[in-house]
């Protein structure tokens, strides 16, 4: 039997052994949510996707104490896609994964998480130099994104600061916006400390692993290291900053196809003015840079974007995006109606695009967005 089987057997078995389940101290439930959703690009060939996923979550949590506890997560990113061109059959994509694994035991102000974890954070909201460890996407209105295996512990103190410490292992595929994945069984460590400052908060975050940079006959290993500075404040309006800087060690001089520095600059605020229900607004700009120095030579990338948010009524809402990339001259614009029930949602998107795919964060399989189109989907959550 292979590995997925043995893992799917084993969560419907915990679901019908556990659902039921329910103490004063012991509480065991099983939710879920089941996504549907249609694409279609319309230019003259009309390429259109049919999708849908299910995600089956099993959820417990163990009283120890008056003040400790135990609690898990366990569930399966079951996926699948449809991919035409007109009336004909392109392609199809199919996935079967666990989606979250994970135990935490967790006091008064301290936590510790093992397992297939979400780890993210930072200020920024459109576009994030600290997605160091997710995949998370302003434009899925799910914000679904693919965990890491490793361990997190937190501690906050009285006054509002907290430390964060991690070790990650067994994640060899890129995340966020490396170019390259991490040598898998070599640990991954890190920490961010977080503390207030003003009317607002500041951080600075770190990280170091091996990279895993294939060449001809193997792979070479370098040494890279991560350091982060974020901050947000509210002031009236709501201002932001967040930066990345990634250094690897190339060691060996004969990799020209790895940069050295790697660099992410984002400055953003956002305000709700007064107009009917209440017109929120954000704004951010994003410079990411990539070269053998800092700052400066290489490649950069420089990013605007806009976000409106409008509540029409309790259900209904809408929200529209506009990314410009300067330079060339690139407008992305996209814009959103949702409704939302007790259990179910819907959106319908329009886009209206370059064939450029804009890529800010991790992507799969077909670009289904460039181009001008609409999406349709539908989401229930039990």
């Amino acid at each position: 039997m292979k590995l997925k089987q043995i893992i799917f057997f084993l969560f419907l078995s915990a679901v019908f052994v556990l659902k039921a389940e329910k103490t004063d101290s012991t509480h065991i439930s099983f939710n879920g949510q089941i996504t549907g959703w249609e694409i279609t690009q319309l230019d003259n060939s009309v390429p259109w996707q049919l999708a849908g996923r299910f995600v089956p979550t099993l959820l417990g949590n163990f009283t120890l104490a008056p003040q400790s506890k135990i609690d898990f997560e366990a569930s399966l990113n079951i996926n699948g896609s449809v991919n035409f061109t007109g009336l004909k059959y392109d392609s199809v994509m199919g996935q079967f994964k666990p989606y979250r694994i994970w135990a935490r035991y967790s006091g008064q102000n301290w936590e510790v998480r093992a397992g297939l974890q979400k780890i993210n954070f930072g200020s920024a909201k459109l576009f994030r130099p600290l997605m160091w460890f997710d995949g998370m996407d302003v434009r899925d209105p799910l914000q679904l994104s693919d965990g890491v295996y490793g361990a997190l512990g937190r501690y906050y103190f009285p006054n509002n600061a907290n430390i964060w410490l991690w070790t990650l292992i067994g994640n060899k595929n890129p995340k966020g916006y490396e170019l390259y994945g991490t040598a898998q069984w070599k640990p991954e460590i890190g920490g961010r400390y977080q503390m207030p400052a003003g009317p607002g908060q500041i951080a600075l975050s770190t990280n170091y692993r091996k990279v895993q940079v294939p060449n001809p006959t193997s792979f070479d290993l370098l040494n890279e290291g991560r350091i982060g500075l974020d901050g947000k404040w509210d002031l009236g309006i709501g201002l932001w900053f967040e930066s990345s800087v990634t250094f690897t060690d190339k060691q060996n001089q004969l990799i020209p196809t790895v940069s050295s520095i790697q660099d992410a600059w984002n400055v953003g605020a956002d305000y709700t003015f007064g107009i009917g229900n209440g017109l929120g607004m954000t704004v951010e700009y994003f410079r990411y840079h990539l070269g053998q120095q800092f700052l400066t030579g290489g490649t950069t990338v420089n990013l605007i974007g806009t976000m409106l948010t409008y509540p029409v009524s309790m259900l209904d809402n809408l929200s529209a995006m506009v990314f410009y990339v300067p330079g060339p001259n690139l407008a992305y614009n996209y814009i959103s109606w949702s409704r939302t029930y007790d259990n179910w949602s819907l959106y319908a998107i329009g886009f209206w695009n370059p064939n450029v795919p804009l890529t800010i964060s991790q992507t799969q399989g077909k670009n289904m967005f460039s181009g001008k189109g609409i999406q349709l989907m539908v989401n229930y959550n039990f």
